[in-house]
């Protein structure tokens, strides 16, 4: 094979990795966009046909949203539901996939898949039985309703992703710690949780997608006080002169403004996780 159609080869190879890149760059950054777009348009230029490609941005959408007293407790209900459901997780879950990483007692296994089987259910199947047993115990429309109920949810995901992360951490530093004369306490708390940093993070930006996203369990155990984010964007669709596409999109921008600016945070820990146990 000559050099000539070697480089050519390789050439073309390159160009359909980029093409290939480039569509997958549209297919999931083009709706974001979109989205972006209809939120700095005027009322008339949303319903424009053809759509307006240029325009002057116009910020009357996002003024309107955050002089609103609704989004504003909205939100607030939103940052604190899901702050403390994901803390909850973390609280419980961490150390409950430690020992399941660790230990191995009679029904291990079978608890580890249980809760995994818990996790794989569809929100639906338990949003009646959960609806019942908290308007009996008093928690219906009320935030510590909603953070019990994510907890539920993400403590499973926790436990299966912390567990095979603590099962790829060495056991010969704890053993180390423990000639030294630490307690497992102590060596969980300041040897292995250090470690294990990046595989937390990960499972911190899941459970706070899981919460911060969800419409269906919010939308039923909170009321107008207590509603979040999500449950107030569905009420701009019912609106009486029609759906309200400019504070729809424009509530929707600041929604996933917050997830985006924690993730660049802690990208470097998220990489971190999401390639442990990758490479042995």
């Amino acid at each position: 094979m000559s050099v000539a159609t070697s480089r050519r080869k390789r050439l073309i190879g390159i160009s359909l990795t980029y093409f290939g890149l480039i569509m997958l760059l549209v297919v999931f950054i083009g709706p974001l966009l979109w989205v972006l777009g209809l939120s700095l348009k005027t009322r008339a230029q949303i319903f424009v046909t053809p759509p307006v490609l240029v325009w002057t941005p116009t910020f009357e959408h996002y003024a309107r949203v955050l002089t609103q007293a609704d989004f504003i407790a909205s939100f607030m209900n939103s940052l604190t539901v899901t702050s403390a459901s994901v803390a909850l997780s973390l609280v419980i879950g961490v150390p409950a996939s430690y020992v399941f990483a660790r230990f191995r007692f009679f029904g291990s296994g079978a608890m580890f898949y249980t809760l995994l089987l818990m996790r794989m259910l569809p929100p639906v199947a338990i949003l009646l039985p959960i609806f019942i047993l908290f308007t009996r115990l008093g928690l219906a429309n009320s935030r510590i309703g909603l953070i019990i109920a994510y907890t539920t949810f993400s403590l499973p995901l926790i436990v299966w992703i912390m567990r095979d992360f603590f099962e790829g951490l060495p056991k010969e530093l704890e053993e180390a710690a423990y000639i030294d004369g630490a307690s497992r306490m102590t060596t969980f708390l300041r040897i292995v949780l250090p470690l294990a940093r990046p595989g937390i993070v990960t499972a911190s930006i899941l459970c706070l997608l899981l919460a911060w996203n969800d419409f269906i369990f919010a939308a039923i155990l909170t009321n107008n006080a207590t509603r979040t984010l999500p449950v107030l964007m569905a009420t701009y669709a019912g609106a009486e002169t029609g759906t309200d596409w400019g504070s729809m999109t424009a509530s929707g921008v600041l929604v996933v403004i917050p997830v985006i600016i924690f993730s660049l945070m802690v990208q470097r820990h998220l990489v971190a996780g999401l390639s442990a146990g990758s490479v042995k």
